[in-house]
């Protein structure tokens, strides 16, 4: 489909750049200056504020709010972006808000899906194929891996670090950095044991998996990583995460499964 349709009742401004075949439905406001990229959908009653741009194929739920300015005492109203990467799902009652700065905008990657009424604050970075799920609540400056899957209800403090591959449980409350490929939850959160079901999803096993495995051992004892661990990509990828730059520390490892009653 190369033709746009926009429904009688939607209001669209002058300055808002529609690819093709997009669709606007019933009483959804697209303020400009926006972009909404090629084959992209927006619902009905919802709205897309100025500084939005939408990848191809983004589909916007019914009263979704996307670029709304942030929620932060020291924003004076400059122009500063939300950015959504291309077949992000984003369901009914999504909120996503602008950064705080000009030089580096909030940013859903693309193929990700926020269900219903998720939010991401201001300055945050989602990278790609990441699913929130319902009433997902993250805060500030928040990074998230790719592949991450952040469960309901569940609350992430401001500068927080959810690693790739990571899975935070429903009702979590992740107050300091979650590790790649981990299986995180309770409030505050800590982490349990490797993420065993979105590894092997990914097809990560044989020694790929024993090699994450003796690192999250070294990790939950308090050691430093084997020297001889291999270079595979998820080890390339956690030693990253553990020399980036933290403003919250690392969330604590429980000692035995047992602990957990989850």
């Amino acid at each position: 489909m190369t033709q746009t349709h926009i429904h009688p009742t939607a209001v669209v401004s002058a300055k808002a750049e529609l690819g093709r075949g997009v669709e606007v439905g019933p009483y959804a406001v697209i303020e400009g200056p926006s972009v909404i990229g090629d084959g992209s959908r927006v619902g009905p009653h919802a709205v897309v504020l100025p500084y939005v741009r939408l990848g191809a194929g983004v589909q916007v739920g019914a009263h979704a709010v996307l670029g709304g300015e942030p929620q932060d005492l020291t924003f004076k109203g400059q122009e500063t972006w939300l950015e959504v990467g291309p077949e992000t799902i984003l369901r009914e009652g999504v909120t996503l808000h602008r950064a705080t700065r000009d030089d580096r905008p909030t940013r859903v990657g693309a193929g990700c899906y926020l269900m219903a009424y998720s939010h991401v604050a201001h300055d945050c970075q989602l990278a790609d194929g990441v699913i929130l799920t319902n009433n997902v609540m993250l805060a500030g400056h928040v990074s998230v891996g790719k592949g991450a899957i952040i469960g309901g209800g569940a609350a992430v403090h401001q500068f927080v670090r959810i690693g790739a591959g990571a899975m935070l449980g429903g009702m979590a409350g992740a107050r300091k950095d979650i590790l790649p490929y981990t299986l995180a939850t309770d409030f505050p959160a800590v982490h349990y044991r490797l993420n065993t079901v979105g590894l092997r999803r990914s097809g990560v096993s044989g020694e790929r998996y024993k090699a994450l495995e003796r690192a999250f051992r070294a990790l939950r004892a308090g050691d430093p990583l084997p020297p001889d661990l291999p270079e595979t990509p998820e080890l390339l990828e956690l030693r990253a995460f553990l020399e980036g730059p933290s403003k919250r520390g690392i969330a604590r490892f429980v000692q035995h499964e047992a602990e957990w009653e989850g």
